[in-house]
């Protein structure tokens, strides 16, 4: 069975593979039962946002190292 294209779209969004995380998948699927797809694009958009500020907090906390 192949990915939703909101699970795809999850994926892409925070750079994860294809082959997600089963938790991963858990929360997409949570996010499509209960959230109209307005919301749903928000939070992934939020979620990506977050997983690229804390990628550069910890490349700033390794140069100060």
């Amino acid at each position: 069975m192949s990915p939703s294209p909101l699970t795809i779209v999850a994926q892409t969004a925070i750079g994860v593979s294809v082959g997600a995380t089963s938790e991963h998948e858990q929360q997409v699927a949570k996010l499509t039962k209960v959230y109209p797809v307005d919301r749903q694009a928000k939070f992934l958009e939020l979620q990506a946002e977050v997983e690229t500020l804390l990628c550069h907090l910890q490349a700033l906390q390794q140069v100060r190292r």
